[in-house]
């Protein structure tokens, strides 16, 4: 089969051809249909980590794991998939069995194996093997493309705004990095749950396609501190929630400064993994509540798919490429220069 692999850490991908895996106990084997680019294969192909730095990164490894396809053989032992069914992938290496796992928080299991395309092969490839607990039913409707960017791009923002951020009707919430393949499908979530919704971003591009996708106002924040203005739309009582998806020292701090009373601040993603945001009472006097977030659940993964079957959040891919151009487009996505979501599209 063809394939896109990471020879090292750090290095370019190169086409190759590998032999198609076959499945063992507990495992599928997945017909790739289609696979989704985003910011996380950037870090993995520079090996950065994603919290859990403990966990060695497999090399040389296939990455991507914005998974959509096609079931095509089954291993001893799996029950609930058979050749035929169509299915995306859950992200994360969990086990099923510890407490975390028991109580549907898979995002926290506390034998966290590593992720898809990273300690186990992924998505850029023709095929792809893959634990049955890491395979997810999508409907016959559902396009492929639709099916993939769900997996990440959309799953995680209802984990975010649901079990992070707790959103209700009417409060306001800011997505700093709106215009990007997560924060274009966050102002749509949020939107769902009934916010206005501040978007925030560096390009015209971005914010007009942010604007497209329901967000009320928008914000270039090379023109403007996104912290005054988060005041100033507020009549100066501030924001209910901040989706902080940048992750600069700079980004951090209008961020926490952008919030009201109760208000609740959302670490998602980082450019800068060394960025700190000094603390004192003052700033937290407010009961204001910083948290991050971890991906998703399964169920929450499924939530999501049903939510883009519905015609409630609609995936914005605006790059299909082949799985030979995923570099390049990694590229532009590492340069900020994609808005929305890129997929990678395989015969």
């Amino acid at each position: 089969m063809k394939a896109m692999v990471l020879r090292e850490q750090g290095g370019p991908l190169s086409l190759e051809d590998v032999p198609v895996p076959q499945p063992g106990t507990g495992e599928v084997l997945v017909r790739v249909r289609a696979c989704g680019l985003g910011l996380t294969l950037v870090w993995n192909l520079k090996g950065r980590g994603f919290g859990r730095g403990t966990i060695p990164d497999k090399v040389p490894r296939i990455i991507g794991h914005e998974i959509a396809g096609d079931v095509v053989e089954t291993g001893p032992n799996v029950t609930s998939f058979k050749t035929g069914d169509r299915v995306n992938v859950y992200f994360y290496l969990t086990c099923g069995n510890c407490r975390w796992c028991n109580v549907g928080r898979e995002d926290l299991c506390d034998n966290h194996a590593g992720y898809v395309g990273r300690q186990i092969d992924g998505g850029l490839a023709e095929y792809v093997v893959l634990p049955e607990r890491n395979l997810c039913h999508i409907p016959p409707e559902m396009g492929y493309v639709d099916a993939a960017v769900t997996a990440d791009a959309i799953a995680t923002p209802v984990h975010v705004l649901r079990e992070r951020a707790h959103v209700r009707a009417p409060e306001t919430v800011m997505v700093v990095g709106a215009g990007g393949g997560v924060g274009i499908h966050m102002v749509q979530m949020a939107k769902v749950l009934g916010a206005r919704v501040f978007a925030v971003d560096i390009t015209a591009e971005k914010l007009a396609l942010a604007r497209e996708a329901g967000a009320d106002e928008t914000i270039n924040s090379r023109e403007v501190g996104f912290d005054e203005e988060a005041r100033r739309l507020t009549g100066g009582r501030g924001v209910d929630v901040v989706v902080e998806m940048v992750g600069i020292a700079d980004t951090m701090q209008a961020s926490l400064d952008s919030l009201g009373k109760g208000g609740r601040l959302v670490f998602v993603g980082s450019y800068d993994g060394q960025a700190v945001l000094p603390l004192n009472s003052r700033s937290l006097s407010n009961e204001l509540v910083l948290t991050g977030s971890r991906y998703c659940s399964r169920q929450e993964l499924a939530e999501a798919v049903e939510l883009v079957a519905q015609g409630r959040i609609r995936p914005i891919v605006t790059r299909l490429c082949q799985m030979e151009e995923a570099e390049e487009v990694l590229q532009s996505i590492e340069a900020m220069e994609q808005p929305g979501r890129a997929c990678a599209v395989l015969p």
